[in-house]
């Protein structure tokens, strides 16, 4: 455990069972689609005020930072970005987040925050003119860097300092797990592959010596009957056959649980937030 091809190695094999690594690039990008209809509700902004403070206090970004951020969903991180920084570089793949982002910059009269439609795992950073671009890249939840070898790429786009921000892998959601319990039996097993550890572990043994400090995130999710069917059928199907049976279980558990017209989950965790300093090698 003491060395890096260990947990590149680990990080990799959990990964092999990472439902959204099983997925087509198109099949993934529809996921974002559709999340991005509800995602921007979700964002915890105590935890994007907690972090950015965190950054400008230790002097990773100032009015004078050109600052990249990968995957940036509907703006959680840009959007503030905005107002400290020089100019940030949105880059994502899904259309829906992008328009989501895009609506936000125009309403808010904001113009230093370009936004990149593209692949990173795909991005060959030279060709695009973003090779050492950047004086700080920002991480944060993004599955397409779930992996040893999308985490050191991007130190090839900054020129000083990095930030990946995921789970501590003890996240709870008890009206999902009461789901799993009562239509399906027993609770749906997921792979860890969002824990802080493996990227912390692949930094460090690759000497940028990594600081890592922690922050609540809670996400609270509304969804009416139609939506909370839909998502629960989206939750199951990788896992079983959706029969009349398993239908019916989600319809009634829906039922039951919705006050209002309103189906509430509250997703309780706390992330672990990496910032490091490029070092040339």
């Amino acid at each position: 455990m003491d060395n890096l091809t260990y947990w590149k190695d680990k990080w990799i094999e959990v990964g092999s069972e990472y439902i959204l690594n099983k997925k087509t690039t198109n099949e993934a990008i529809e996921i974002w689609n559709e999340s991005s209809k509800n995602y921007n509700g979700m964002v915890d902004i105590d935890r994007i005020d907690t972090v950015i403070n965190k950054l400008e206090n230790e002097g990773y970004i100032n009015e004078d930072s050109v600052v990249l951020d990968l995957g940036c969903g509907t703006g959680a991180y840009p959007i503030p970005l905005s107002g400290i920084c020089k100019s940030v570089d949105a880059l994502d793949y899904s259309d829906g987040m992008l328009k989501v982002l895009q609506r936000k910059i125009s309403e808010n009269n904001i113009n230093n925050i370009d936004i990149i439609k593209n692949n990173w795992n795909d991005l060959d950073l030279k060709k695009e003119g973003m090779y050492k671009k950047y004086d700080f890249v920002v991480c944060s939840l993004n599955p397409g860097c779930y992996n040893p070898t999308n985490l050191l790429k991007i130190n090839e786009a900054s020129k000083y300092g990095c930030c990946y921000i995921s789970t501590d892998g003890k996240g709870k959601n008890e009206r999902l797990e009461e789901a799993d319990n009562i239509i399906l039996g027993e609770k749906i097993t997921t792979t860890d592959i969002s824990n802080i550890i493996y990227p912390f572990n692949v930094l460090h043994f690759s000497n940028y010596n990594p600081s890592i400090f922690y922050v609540p995130c809670n996400w609270i999710v509304k969804s009416d009957y139609d939506k909370a069917v839909k998502k629960l059928t989206n939750r199951y199907k990788d896992y079983v056959d959706i029969d009349k049976d398993i239908e019916g279980n989600i319809k009634k558990f829906v039922k039951d649980n919705i006050i209002e017209d309103v189906f509430l989950e509250e997703s309780k965790n706390t992330l672990g937030v990496i910032t490091w300093k490029v070092v040339d090698s």
